[in-house]
């Protein structure tokens, strides 16, 4: 009988792993299901530098497969034990992550079994089924993240503020987050629908999420910047991992 369970559990895991590899999900991931959603948006907002957003147009159909992604932005405490370089501006342990550049982030992903989600990712993560400015609505609420407005002059502990719907902390505000793919201004006019990737290689890679400096009126699930990962004031960007199943 036991030999039996033996090969029937071995064609499981030949034929269907994810059966069981699902129940080993790490406590620190939330498992995003398949499903389509509308990305980008075809609102009119402004940057920091007075730039429209023709970078987040037109709003488009992506469908995505099954994923995980971190519940919290990467700590301090998470990147130090594995990392060697850390230069974030302020030290606390809790505190996101600063100041990394993509390769580094990119990095630190694939020591712990994990990588960088895409940009379609991401945004369907934050989302969290929503067509909103926000995951929760329309306005700004305090209650669910850090910006220029009610910060402390340096990023908080993650986790502070509320999740959105789909279990995860902090996607807008908090830090600037690195994705996978490459920035290009006008790759929503082309984006397939399924598992997009990106544009091939351009100068830059894609930040998302807005962080604890972002003004009130650049806040928004959709804003996407070109990554530059210094010392100043608007680019604090971290990194939070995503794993296939």
């Amino acid at each position: 009988m036991k030999i039996k369970r033996l090969i029937i559990l071995l064609l499981i895991l030949i034929l269907s792993p994810c059966i069981i590899l699902a129940a080993e999900l790490p406590s620190d991931m939330v498992r995003i299901q398949s499903g389509c959603f509308i990305m980008g948006t075809n609102n009119k907002y402004l940057y920091e530098d007075d730039d429209d957003n023709a970078r987040e147009k037109p709003a488009h159909k992506v469908c995505l497969d099954e994923f995980y992604i971190d519940r919290f932005e990467v700590t301090q405490r998470k990147w130090d034990a594995v990392m060697q370089i850390n230069r974030s501006v302020f030290h606390e342990p809790e505190q996101p992550i600063t100041h990394i550049d993509w390769h580094e982030a990119r990095k630190y992903c694939k020591t712990v079994g994990r990588r960088l989600p895409t940009e379609a990712e991401w945004e369907y993560s934050a989302r969290a089924g929503s067509q909103t400015r926000f995951p929760w609505g329309d306005e700004v609420n305090d209650d669910y993240l850090w910006y220029a407005s009610n910060s402390s002059r340096e990023p908080s502990n993650v986790g502070k503020k509320k999740p959105n719907k789909w279990g995860l902390y902090d996607m807008i505000g908090g830090v600037w987050e690195w994705v996978e793919d490459w920035f290009s201004l006008n790759y929503y006019e082309k984006s397939p629908t399924k598992n997009p990737k990106g544009p091939t290689q351009q100068s830059f890679r894609v930040i998302r999420g807005n962080s604890w400096m972002s003004e009130e009126q650049h806040l928004r699930v959709t804003s996407r910047h070109r990554g530059m990962s210094d010392p100043t004031d608007t680019y604090w960007v971290g990194v939070r991992c995503a794993m296939s199943p």
